[in-house]
């Protein structure tokens, strides 16, 4: 299960609902306002987040047989692209619109496959086929750009890493803005001793792959500088890199046979999220159901709604109980629980309520458990103030997403001092 963005309409819907019945008792100036202040903002943020989120698009460079298809098989936790040596015919990008139907996800990925081979391994490629590759990259907008290379070969592409300069330069130039470039160094266990594999296992692999990827930077891009390792703790995992003329923003090698685990591909997927718009960040991680990358999604999500409900009790207009935060803090709730593959609905919701001790049973006793969520917020009292009320939000979020994420129970105030 993931977030089904059909079913947003009726997650409003039912909101929308449970709010009415919260503010029939109130005068029509606090109701209007309310509508204003909390609902209007709260769909709007879900409608950014979920409806207007799109898929995001990948552009593969590289020879063939360094591994495109594999790092696109890697990424998506599937078979989606054949492997293994094709003849290319034609210098013309290709783009494929690949669905998760289970996961409610949707990725573009453009292969420009062809481009680089017409020229033989070492040399430059022909003129045409540069303005072919900088045409494609032009008409499709990639979110991010991911330059495949066979770790083995580094030393023979130094005219491949010089035309990308260029057209990432050039990108730039026409779009006003930075494409991020990814650097892809495939084949890494062919570095040294091929039955040393992982390197977690075998340092002399370990240090074989980071002096590779260390000549490839030094060498390759030819930077001395402005740049640190992904993971400071396993340096052979991949560089990022400050603005430089190169205009690459990662290196990661990767390990990624049909065969075999893929190695360092949750490196990989970070350095692209990372860089990612964010309308194009919940199709990409959806894609991959990988939990960890969801729940910094969720993170934001609990920001974003602390900050409305902060906003909501710093209001002049006297609110004489929290209880009319609460259809803003079901909508979140239900989100984190979409997030962490499970229905993106007011049940989901209650499902946490129920597990925290308030008494759940259709739509009285939801209103009941809903009334009852100030039992839950630390430091609430009859009056609402736009501190209790962000950080109130922000605790009830983080004890559901430890709910949903990690099946763990912990109360809001666990939650107060972050």
């Amino acid at each position: 299960m993931a977030i089904d963005r059909n079913r947003l309409k009726l997650l409003i819907g039912d909101i929308d609902e449970l709010f009415e019945s919260f503010s029939a008792p109130m005068g029509e100036r606090v109701r209007d306002w309310i509508q204003t202040a909390i609902m209007g903002p709260a769909f709007a943020e879900l409608r950014e987040f979920i409806e207007q989120s799109r898929p995001p698009v990948l552009f593969l460079a590289g020879r063939s047989g360094h591994g495109k298809s594999s790092v696109i098989n890697a990424l998506a936790g599937k078979k989606i692209a054949q492997t293994g040596h094709v003849k290319p015919t034609t210098p013309q990008a290709l783009a494929h619109l690949i669905t998760f139907p289970e996961r409610f996800a949707t990725w573009q990925v453009v292969d420009s496959r062809g481009i680089f081979e017409t020229s033989p391994p070492g040399g430059a490629p022909s003129p045409d086929a540069a303005a072919a590759l900088a045409g494609a990259m032009l008409k499709h907008r990639p979110d991010v750009v991911l330059h495949v290379i066979s770790m083995p070969e580094v030393r023979a592409l130094s005219n491949d890493l010089r035309v990308m300069s260029d057209l990432m330069r050039d990108l730039r130039k026409k779009t006003g803005g930075d494409t991020p470039l990814v650097v892809v160094l495939s084949k890494p266990d062919i570095i040294g001793n091929p039955r040393e594999w992982p390197p977690e296992r075998y340092s002399r692999k370990a240090a074989q792959i980071k002096e590779a990827i260390d000549y490839f930077v030094s060498d390759g891009l030819q930077l001395r500088a402005g740049f640190r390792p992904l993971d400071l703790n396993t340096p052979y995992r991949g560089y990022e890199f400050e603005p430089n003329a190169r205009n690459v923003f990662c290196v990661v090698p990767l390990f990624a046979y049909e065969e075999d685990e893929p190695w360092n591909v949750e490196m990989l997927v970070q350095a692209i999220g990372e860089r990612l718009p964010k309308s194009a960040r919940l199709d990409f991680y959806q894609a991959q159901q990988r939990k960890e990358f969801l729940r910094r999604l969720s993170d934001s999500i609990i920001k974003r709604f602390a900050a409305i409900a902060t906003a909501v009790g710093s209001s002049p207009i006297p609110v004489a109980d929290i209880a009319v935060l609460t259809p803003l803090q079901l909508m979140m709730i239900a989100v984190i629980a979409g997030l962490s593959c499970q229905q993106l609905s007011l049940s989901s919701a209650t499902q946490y309520l129920t597990a925290a001790g308030l008494n759940v049973g259709g739509a009285v006793g939801m209103r009941t458990a809903a009334q009852q969520l100030i039992k839950l917020i630390p430091g609430a009292g009859a009056v609402v103030s736009g501190g209790i009320a962000g950080a109130g939000t922000y605790a009830l979020g983080k004890s559901a997403q430890t709910y949903f994420f990690s099946g763990e129970l912990r109360k809001p105030e666990e939650f107060e001092q972050e």
